[in-house]
């Protein structure tokens, strides 16, 4: 999976980048928590310094989050490691309308070990970023919240 350039969140002068509709986001949010095995949380904007849109869910009594990057329509379901890292997750079934709007990224893929191929098209600022961070996992590129 090669990373487009902007999905750290980073830019340099040249670069412009929209935002993800967060109103969009927020109502396939409200639309999945009428199931009654899911309850809706918090929705949490993109802001500084993260790069995506957070939506806290209990789903069958279990704590589940969706989380989506604030440039691309990349998403993917996380539960929260008791170290604030995102442990990511498969999505469940009940959580599949998200997939009519967005891309659903795969563990397998958030897992995957940075190689410096999945990295060429990002622009300088942001190879720079990563150099300074060292994420081990392409996951915590797509998703982080580097400042």
């Amino acid at each position: 999976m090669k990373l487009p350039p902007g999905i750290t969140g980073f830019f340099d002068g040249s670069a412009s980048f929209q935002m993800m509709d967060s109103k969009k986001f927020r109502s396939i949010c409200y639309e999945v928590s009428m199931h009654p095995a899911i309850k809706l949380l918090t929705i949490q904007e993109a802001t500084y310094p993260v790069n995506y849109m957070c939506a806290k869910f209990v789903f069958y009594n279990e704590p589940i989050q969706v989380v989506m990057n604030a440039y691309y329509p990349l998403f993917t379901t996380t539960v929260i490691a008791e170290d604030g890292h995102f442990v990511f997750c498969d999505l469940p079934e009940e959580f599949r309308l998200f997939e009519q709007h967005y891309q659903c990224i795969t563990v397998e893929d958030l897992e995957r070990m940075i190689e410096e191929h999945y990295l060429e098209q990002l622009s300088e600022v942001e190879r720079e970023q990563v150099a300074f961070w060292k994420p081990e996992r392409l996951g915590e590129v797509i998703f982080n919240a580097w400042d």
